[in-house]
């Protein structure tokens, strides 16, 4: 519940100027029940924001193992990254929680990597894999997937100075082919 307010909270404050109390009103709850969930609004957001990249993780992770090659996995990991941009609910969710990295609450770098790490861990077994099967070709399976998540993350405006920018109609076909000729595979494979 405390969550679901947050959100909210956040959302329709313009992300970058919710209040503690703006949370107790959002969730109908007083400040000591807040205090025993949470010691402070940072603690609260990082929460918030590790949840959400669990949630994204597991939907990743799923989907990748659908894969019936690791070309396959490639793909799906790209194409589920891709939605982040592409659903208006995820990309609002998305640009909600992203915003707690941009609002610098203590302990959000931390989790921010946390969270990313958790994002890449079935990118990089799908490269391994795809090396061992001699489907692509890398010298460094783990800055390939880097570079990779790179450049789908900021495909859908999660990085750099093109954060929070609209995806472009090919952008997906374009990061497919990109990441697959960087691994020196067919991005039809």
């Amino acid at each position: 519940m405390i969550f679901d307010a947050a959100y909210a909270a956040m959302r329709d404050n313009g992300q970058h100027t919710v209040s503690i109390a703006d949370i107790l009103a959002a969730a109908g709850i007083s400040t000591r029940s807040f205090y025993r969930h949470f010691e402070s609004k940072d603690e609260l957001l990082c929460a918030m924001y590790r949840r959400g990249a669990v949630k994204a993780a597991e939907r990743l992770r799923r989907r990748v193992d659908r894969a019936t090659n690791p070309a396959e996995a490639v793909h799906h990991w790209i194409d589920e990254i891709m939605t982040f941009g592409q659903s208006s609910a995820k990309a609002e969710r998305v640009s909600v929680l992203g915003s707690i990295v941009v609002n610098r609450a203590d302990g959000a770098d931390e989790v921010a990597r946390e969270s990313r790490d958790m994002l890449l861990v079935p990118l990089r077994e799908a490269i391994v894999a795809g090396v061992d099967a001699g489907i692509f070709v890398s010298p460094d399976p783990r800055s390939d997937a880097e570079m990779v998540a790179a450049v789908a993350f900021d495909a859908i405006g999660l990085a750099g100075p093109n954060r929070n920018h609209v995806l472009a109609p090919r952008a997906r076909a374009a990061v497919h082919a990109f990441c697959f000729r960087a691994l020196g595979a067919d991005s039809s494979v």
